[in-house]
């Protein structure tokens, strides 16, 4: 019988062509998580031919990791992808304390908040020296529940006139609480954006203020 390992090992050379961007690609997907901070809330889209390749919680991270950078993806049964995000940009596994660069994709959602806790936050000194956050959920839209659970923010501040509603499909409230926390002391706190498994990303950067409106737990299914 073959085993798991085995069975990645195997995989592992077409993950990593699969990480290899041309420049085209690059620039389209650094381009649009410059928009995402830049614009905190909107929605915007990934490059297609990228997402349709690798995760589109992984993107940012393909762009932004080099041999200098430390990086932590949260690997789960049905997401291993560290490995090949390494040997595809030369950037260092790590641990989440140590990570700049962190991907928690959607079927790891109930890590979120671990993750969080442990990510650096940088220092007044070294702001930043903080950990960006890529988090895979389940959707995102300017309004409206849904049955898989989620919460409807109101964002405001650098880059937003005046305010601007966001609801995210696979983030509970008392994630964002702890990730409210994180930014009370502002320059520190991470930057993160949300992607969907289609290609959509938001980006909420540290300077971004955040206020929960409402929250819907996930309602099963019989």
């Amino acid at each position: 019988m073959t085993s798991t390992i085995d069975l990645e090992a195997r995989r592992l050379p077409a993950k990593v062509a699969a990480c290899r961007l041309d420049p085209l690609e690059s620039q389209s997907v650094f381009k649009a998580i410059l928009a995402a901070f830049a614009r905190p809330g909107s929605i915007l889209s990934l490059d297609p031919d990228v997402v349709s390749r690798v995760p589109s919680s992984l993107a940012p991270v393909l762009v932004l990791a080099d041999v200098e950078t430390q990086i932590h993806i949260v690997d789960t049964p049905n997401f291993i992808w560290e490995e090949a995000l390494s040997s595809a940009t030369g950037a260092r596994v790590s641990r989440v304390e140590e990570a700049d660069l962190i991907a928690i994709p959607q079927d790891a959602s109930e890590q979120i908040a671990s993750i969080m806790t442990l990510a650096d936050p940088g220092s007044a000194f070294s702001p930043e020296s903080a950990a960006r956050i890529v988090i895979g959920i389940h959707d995102l839209r300017p309004h409206g529940v849904s049955d898989r659970g989620g919460v409807q923010l109101v964002l405001s501040g650098p880059g937003v006139d005046g305010e601007r509603v966001l609801c995210i499909d696979g983030l509970v409230e008392s994630d964002v609480e702890l990730w409210k926390s994180m930014r009370t002391k502002f320059p520190t706190g991470v930057d993160v954006w949300f992607t969907t498994e289609d290609g959509r990303i938001v980006g909420v950067p540290r300077s971004t203020r955040v206020e929960i409106v409402a929250s819907w737990p996930r309602q099963e299914r019989i």
